[in-house]
């Protein structure tokens, strides 16, 4: 997962249906709150692994209370 911490860009990505310039499409944007106290979001491209996805939602020390705030499919939670 690559780390913004740009809201423009952000922005640009779910105005655009995830795609930004030449680069291939995001998958799912998770905006979360960082160590320091700021709002941060996460992208990812990977959609092919469900496990994998949902692990970007578990909060650690640098990453609280994550949600998906975009994403290219409908997002079912178990």
């Amino acid at each position: 997962m690559a780390t913004i911490d740009s809201r423009e860009i952000i922005d640009r990505l779910i105005k655009n249906n995830g795609f930004y310039e030449d680069d291939a499409r995001v998958y799912m944007i998770v905006e979360y709150t960082n160590a320091f106290g700021g709002i941060t979001w996460g992208v990812t491209w990977v959609s092919d692994d469900k496990n994998r996805r949902m692990k970007y939602l578990v909060e650690t020390e640098y990453v609280r209370n994550p949600k998906i705030i975009w994403c290219s499919e409908p997002v079912i939670r178990s």
